[in-house]
């Protein structure tokens, strides 16, 4: 799986970043210059995503956990903060799964725990035999990007979200597809453990898939709390930068700072 780092003079702190369906790294353009400053990144490609080629014959979920613990390992990181969007917050959770201790916190913006029954239908459609072998997959895409992100508010980050789709194979489409919506997901799954990561659910408020089973999911936490960004849509990271990076930052800090006071005790 392909990642690139980018290194602080002195922090010895790190921020792994989770880019959402159909994008990469680089969705994250508005965010690289604030939290460089103050940490090193690491950027990754999930499977058949930008740089990182497609597996064949694993889950993806599971292979992306794996491959992102394999990757700390390798650069030595015994744990960071993971921020995600959209599908890297599933990402995110799978590699809980596996490995908690990697995770100092998460930050979950535009979190995807389950789509609205109406939605998941669509996506449902675009996997039926006769449709998904004679459509490009890019015209579900499309519609589906369309119907998350409708308001005009939402412009760039749908042109985002769509520009960087084109970039995917239709057998990557198709997989990640399968992996993620005809399975339990790891919210899910983490939901049946306790589990005691410090959490910021960021989303906007005109996040109308995923808004209502994101606020669900988070207030059963015990270590979690939830902000909403008011007239903002699901890519909120790129629709409201400023604010994002704001309560992102503000959240590092504050779970920075507990972790010294405990270390001090």
């Amino acid at each position: 799986m392909y990642y690139k780092t980018i290194k602080h003079p002195s922090s010895k702190e790190w921020i792994v970043l989770f880019h959402g369906f159909g994008g990469n790294g680089t969705i994250f353009y508005k965010q690289l210059k604030a939290y460089r400053s103050n940490y090193n990144l690491l950027l990754l490609d999930l499977p058949g995503h930008g740089k990182s080629p497609l597996p064949q014959g694993v889950d993806l979920m599971e292979y992306s956990a794996q491959k992102t613990i394999a990757i700390l390992e390798e650069l030595k990181i015994c744990s960071a903060h993971f921020i995600g969007l959209s599908l890297g917050t599933i990402v995110m959770q799978e590699v809980a799964l596996l490995n908690p201790k990697k995770i100092k916190s998460m930050i979950l913006g535009g979190a995807t725990p389950k789509l609205k029954k109406w939605g998941e239908l669509l996506c449902r459609t675009s996997m039926l035999y006769p449709v998904r072998t004679l459509l490009p997959h890019m015209v579900p895409y499309k519609i589906f990007a369309r119907v998350l992100l409708p308001k005009s508010n939402h412009a760039d980050s749908r042109k985002a979200f769509i520009q960087e789709a084109y970039k995917l194979s239709k057998e990557t489409y198709i997989k990640w597809i399968i992996d993620g919506v005809y399975k339990k997901t790891a919210f899910y799954k983490l939901n049946q453990h306790e589990n005691n990561i410090p959490k910021l659910y960021i989303s906007g408020s005109e996040d109308h898939m995923f808004l209502q089973n994101t606020i669900d999911y988070a207030t059963k936490e015990s270590n979690a709390r939830m902000e909403i960004i008011p007239n903002c849509g699901h890519v909120c990271n790129i629709e409201e930068s400023s604010k994002f990076n704001d309560l992102s930052l503000s959240f590092m800090e504050e779970v920075n700072e507990q972790k010294h006071s405990r270390q001090v005790v």
